[in-house]
């Protein structure tokens, strides 16, 4: 490795807040991986969100 430092950036704030287009831009900029919260949910969350529905407490459980 050319640089041993590793940076990790947490974007967070309201639904439609531009999070996901800040990170994506951020991402590019530095040549980095972006990673997306919404993904690391179950599939049938992704559907829901995906269909303009909010996600409710049943759905957030463990």
């Amino acid at each position: 490795m050319s640089n041993p430092q590793n940076h990790v950036f947490v974007l967070m704030g309201v639904s439609g807040s531009g999070k996901s287009a800040v990170a994506s831009a951020v991402a590019h900029e530095a040549n980095a991986a972006m990673l997306d919260g919404d993904y690391l949910h179950p599939r049938a969350n992704i559907i829901k969100m995906s269909s303009g529905h909010a996600l409710d407490d049943n759905d957030r459980a463990p």
